[in-house]
């Protein structure tokens, strides 16, 4: 009964809004999930991403989402850090918190030992409002699906896609497992860092996570007015990225001014775990090759790479295929390499595949959305980055380990022996 009643209170929301809908739909949309509550202010933002869902305008006008939400009362964080057992953890505890969002609000703290932390708690009764907002997504699809399929397939897709959010943001545990394997990815790169987890005070509801002092990349005027060199500091947030991708497969996929910080000795932090992107090994692989075939202007195999990893269908002809390459190429590549944006090359060729009827991987679209946030940093930093000259030499080194060869031979062995390894497993069982 309660999706229902929730479904008439977004009907009447709607209502309100909908005599604008005409002259702004893309701001009523924005203004709808504003107000809807803070499971679809959470929504807003994963759709953003998700230009295959929404479109381009839309999701322009969604990524410029804040979360900053009013903060949920001293009783009632009192009571949460009363039930997880937590109070005792600490020696000193400021209730007002420093940040207040759509999933959880972040207190600043001190354990006994005298180590300054950030203690982020999950807003109360935000896994049943976010159940309840699924739900009534669900029910709206089913009933839409009365006249129009297609609407509630769009309908069904946002529940999901809510239900990921869910998953992934609703357990605090799972954040920490995100911050603690991006810790260990990155420990030898220089310049970058990833706070420090303390597994036995954080719980589902509570993350209990190393303070930085250090300053937002959002103040762009005290960044301006450090004193660290900007174009190192820019590098070393491009070479962490390249790392994050091609290394690990495993990438912080909301790198935006607000979750990252200068530190004191001219490192650059990174907070917020709930939103991480894997890729598998073949697709970055393959997005390797692709890069590395339009720094040579190989359009014909870049569009055989296409085919072969599945990012259009097995039946195109690589010859019209690779004649699309060549016109983003060359109107990008072909251009003065310091003026080109790789996200620009990526978006590029998201459309590109999708006007070959192939669905977009939500995984490449948000390494689309990492790579833009990177890069708008990055020039803030340096307006002279050029993220192309870092790359040739980072890629050309990654591609010998990986692409080459000697590599393909290597991976092979490793293939056969783990076939071998299972094969072993399933005879003795």
């Amino acid at each position: 009964m309660i999706p229902l009643l929730n479904l008439f209170r977004l009907a009447f929301l709607l209502l309100i809004l909908l005599p604008f809908y005409p002259f702004a739909r893309n701001r009523v949309i924005y203004f709808f999930l504003k107000s809807a509550g803070p499971s679809f202010i959470k929504l807003g933002q994963m759709l953003s991403v998700r230009v295959d869902l929404i479109g381009e305008k839309l999701a322009t006008t969604l990524s410029s989402f804040q979360d900053n939400l009013p903060p949920f009362c001293v009783k009632k964080v009192k009571k949460i850090l009363h039930r997880e057992n937590a109070e005792k953890n600490f020696s000193e505890f400021d209730f007002k918190p420093i940040a207040s969002a759509s999933i959880a609000q972040v207190h600043k703290a001190k354990l006994h030992d005298g180590t300054k932390v950030a203690v982020k708690i999950l807003r109360p009764r935000i896994a049943q409002i976010m159940a309840r907002d699924i739900a009534t997504l669900k029910l709206l699809a089913k009933i839409t699906a009365i006249f129009s399929k297609f609407l509630a397939k769009t309908f069904f897709d946002i529940a999901d896609l809510l239900s990921e959010v869910a998953k992934s943001e609703l357990d605090l545990l799972h954040e920490a497992a995100n911050a603690s394997k991006l810790r260990e990815d990155l420990k030898d790169v220089n310049g970058f860092y990833v706070p420090q987890i303390f597994w036995q005070f954080s719980t589902s509801k509570i993350l209990v996570i190393m303070w930085l002092d250090g300053i937002p990349f959002s103040n762009k005027e005290m960044i301006k007015n450090s004193p660290f060199d900007k174009k190192q500091i820019a590098q070393n947030l491009v070479i962490s990225y390249f790392n994050q991708v091609y290394v690990h497969g495993f990438f912080h996929a909301d790198m935006h001014p607000g979750n990252l910080f200068l530190l004191k000795n001219g490192d650059i932090a990174v907070v917020d775990f709930g939103i991480m992107g894997k890729i598998d090994k073949k697709t970055r692989l393959a997005i390797a090759e692709i890069l590395i075939g339009f720094l040579n202007k190989d359009y014909k195999h870049i569009a055989q790479i296409h085919v072969e990893a599945n990012l259009v269908p097995s039946q195109t002809n690589i010859d019209d295929l690779a004649l699309s390459c060549r016109k983003i190429g060359e109107t990008i590549v072909g251009s003065n390499v310091a003026d080109i944006s790789i996200a620009t090359l990526l978006t590029n060729l998201i459309v590109m595949t999708r006007d070959y009827k192939m669905a977009t991987n939500p995984e490449l679209l948000l390494l689309q959305k990492t790579l833009l946030l990177v890069e708008g940093v990055g020039v803030t930093l340096d307006p002279n980055l050029n993220i192309w000259n870092l790359a040739r030499p980072w890629i050309k080194e990654w591609a010998k380990q990986n692409i080459g060869f000697d590599a393909k031979i290597r991976d092979t062995i490793f293939d056969l022996f783990e076939l071998v390894k299972k094969f072993l497993r399933h005879v003795s069982h």
